[in-house]
């Protein structure tokens, strides 16, 4: 079931959050979206985007792609 993670709390590996994009990804998502900050649409304390495996052994690079894809800008 979907938990709603406050700020500070460990989420569990299958979801990736907002603070967890390279600077430039934070950017390119806000200006998609069309907003300032991540809290205009929750991003501040919801996932951005699922995955079916574990974080720890992805990179940098797979987690952004992964975000984008599932939100529709790449």
């Amino acid at each position: 079931m979907f938990s709603n993670p406050r700020i500070g709390d460990n989420v569990t590996d299958d979801s990736i959050m907002f603070n967890e994009l390279s600077i430039e990804v934070q950017e390119r998502l806000l200006n998609f979206a069309g907003i300032k900050h991540p809290s205009d649409k929750f991003w501040d304390t919801l996932p951005v985007a699922y995955i079916y495996q574990d974080k720890a052994f992805m990179s940098q690079d797979e987690i952004n792609d992964e975000a984008l894809l599932q939100l529709g800008v790449i």
